[in-house]
């Protein structure tokens, strides 16, 4: 069985397959992204708390309502790209490599 889980539990998920609900963005913030050869579509995705992440599929997510997406924790890694900047602290960001998607009644 797939759990449900919320955007603070991703550190813990990486690598494990999860449930996540929101929204197919329509503001996009600024993120880190990656190639996922096996999953070529890339979409903004709003989670609840005002948070965004980013999701790879491979074909368009419906952008009406509540989606529930099933898919592995990924955690995408860099550094700053500033060349003026001293601190060259990395910087991570957890995303979701889809495999199922479904619409889902809103809360």
């Amino acid at each position: 069985m797939v759990n449900e889980v919320k955007w603070q539990d991703f550190e813990n998920k990486v690598g494990k397959i999860v449930k996540i609900k929101g929204r197919v963005a329509e503001e996009i913030w600024q993120h880190m992204t990656t190639i996922v050869n096996s999953h070529n579509n890339m979409e903004y995705f709003d989670l609840d708390g005002n948070y965004q992440i980013v999701v790879y599929s491979r074909e368009p997510i419906s952008r009406k309502g509540k989606i529930e997406l099933t898919g592995e924790v990924i955690k995408v890694e860099g550094k700053s790209k500033d060349p003026r900047s001293k601190i060259h602290d990395d910087f991570s960001e957890y995303q979701l490599i889809v495999d199922s998607w479904k619409r889902v009644k809103s809360d």
